[in-house]
């Protein structure tokens, strides 16, 4: 007979990026660390590449100073990529 005083943890998967909700995949473009799953964030990261394309359109950024910054979210998203590929992902 088991006495213990905790229920039993819920070890449920996380959403794919096709069950995911508009706020979940936006909550996944706002954190810092990656997302639970492979699919939703790739699409972090095509999202902030449209983002990052719009930003530099609207305000006319130079040659210089639109590769520097492409260059800062790249490795941005390489290293969450990284991470989430070592601990997050790596669990399941």
């Amino acid at each position: 007979m088991k006495t213990t005083s905790q229920p039993p943890a819920d070890r449920r998967r996380a959403p794919g990026f096709r069950e995911a909700s508009m706020h979940e995949l936006f909550i996944d473009c706002c954190r810092l660390g990656p997302a639970p799953t492979r699919g939703r964030e790739v699409f972090v990261i095509a999202a902030t590449a449209v983002l990052l394309a719009a930003v530099l359109i609207a305000v006319q950024a130079g040659l210089l100073f639109a590769a520097t910054a492409g260059a800062i979210v790249a490795a941005y998203m390489i290293g969450r990529w990284a991470y989430g590929e070592r601990t997050v992902w790596a669990a399941r």
